[in-house]
């Protein structure tokens, strides 16, 4: 039998949209004097993200703390507010020729503060690192309405805790993140594409091949024949089983010579055809790869996301796909993180069974599983965070200690946190 969250969690809830820093602590101490629950929002992209929160309160809308700091480009470091949205700060660095190379899904529609609060990353991930990696200081809104700082704006800075690395990924839980200092990276010169179509049968092997190639790939990704259909990518007519694109970065002799040398070290796999994509075609892909992790497929009721060691990819897909007919997979298979958007028509309790099943391999391999998104009426029976482990207790005494009267995202988190 299954329980029923709220069709729309959000619903009773006030909304707020401060106008300054000032503003989001006076509403903090409101909210903290009458126990209300905090829930911080940028643009909303990733409001589906976690459990319903277990009371009712405000949502602290931070779209006006949007504004730049800082950013001494020679340093390669930039400072700007938590609100900001990634498609501004990517229009700002590029300006100077520099990225944040980290990939957002929704990046028209998506805040910096959301991106850190998920510590989302795409294809990027395998070579260029996550957000923690990025992040070298950061300001707070604790329970008390206060700012707090730590870290700075400068790269090599080790003063204080590190509260960034803690604060990435936490979902808003320990606090609102208001301000961030990233380090930043050049652009690029050149970047290209190897596209592997292959058959079901070759994947491992040829997966092996890639992990032990002489060249650097930033990005190796796996995509199902049913994904390859998506309208992101249905320009490239692949109707082989699966798709490898092996994508690189870096200056334009590099770029050629690492192509050429993995498409000679894999010209003998069987049954498969090979292409080589340059710019400006590429970039179109590097884009679509980004967004399809989180495609809003019509009637697609969850999606899984499988943490697992890179060596189980293949073998982790093709369990996917018997156990789930018509799934989606999207896999960075250099991270070992495998997505899987479940097809629309499937029952409830056909998916309960199913990812309960792709949640106990994933355990197997020493990994996990999480629900990126699910359907509101079926979080409540799902394992949306995966199997609990017993570093929760840890995670529970550091919430207790930065936000003891549980106002920021309660019940969202990890185990109900």
């Amino acid at each position: 039998m299954f329980l029923t969250d709220s069709l729309n969690p959000l619903d009773g809830f006030v909304h707020k949209h401060p106008s300054d820093v000032l503003e989001a602590c006076e509403i903090i101490k409101q909210s903290a004097a009458n126990l209300d629950a905090i829930v911080p929002s940028g643009s909303g992209s990733k409001m589906n993200i976690g459990n319903a929160p277990s009371r009712k309160g405000v949502v602290l809308g931070t779209k006006n703390l949007n504004k730049v700091i800082d950013y001494p480009a020679r340093d390669m470091t930039v400072t700007v507010q938590a609100g900001i949205l990634i498609k501004d700060l990517k229009e700002m660095l590029g300006k100077e020729n520099q990225r944040l190379p980290i990939d957002d899904p929704y990046p028209a529609n998506s805040s910096l503060g959301g991106l850190l609060a998920t510590n989302t990353s795409g294809p990027r991930r395998f070579g260029w690192g996550t957000l923690r990696d990025y992040v070298i200081g950061i300001s707070i809104l604790n329970d008390e309405g206060v700012e707090t700082k730590a870290g700075g704006r400068v790269v090599k800075n080790v003063a204080g805790y590190d509260f960034c690395k803690l604060h990435t990924g936490a979902l808003g839980t320990l606090g609102i993140i208001s301000q961030v200092t990233l380090k930043v990276r050049p652009n690029p010169e050149a970047s290209a594409f190897l596209l592997l179509t292959l058959n079901l049968a070759n994947v491992e092997s040829v997966l092996d091949r890639i992990h032990n190639t002489k060249t650097r790939p930033v990005a190796v990704e796996l995509l199902n024949k049913t994904a390859l259909q998506h309208p992101l990518f249905k320009h490239l007519a692949v109707t082989a089983d699966y798709g490898i694109f092996i994508g690189f970065e870096h200056s334009a002799e590099a770029v050629k010579w690492q192509t050429e040398t993995l498409a000679n070290e894999l010209a003998d796999v069987p049954n498969s055809k090979l292409e080589i994509i340059n710019a400006p075609s590429d970039s179109a892909l590097w884009q679509a790869l980004g967004e399809f992790q989180a495609a809003r497929i019509s009637g697609c009721p969850l999606t899984f996301k499988a943490n697992i060691p890179s060596a189980k990819v293949a073998t982790f897909a093709s369990f996917a796909l018997e156990t789930i007919p018509g799934v989606s997979l999207q896999a960075h298979a250099g991270s070992g993180i495998v997505f899987g958007h479940i097809p629309e028509g499937i029952s409830q309790q056909v998916a309960f069974n199913s990812i309960d099943m792709l949640l106990q391999k994933a355990v197997r391999y020493q990994g996990n599983l999480v629900l990126p998104y699910c359907l509101p009426e079926w979080k409540a029976s799902f394992p949306v965070w995966g199997q609990i482990r017993p570093d929760v207790k840890v995670m529970r005494k550091v919430k207790e200690s930065l936000d003891p009267k549980a106002l920021f995202n309660p019940g969202r988190f990890v185990d109900r946190i």
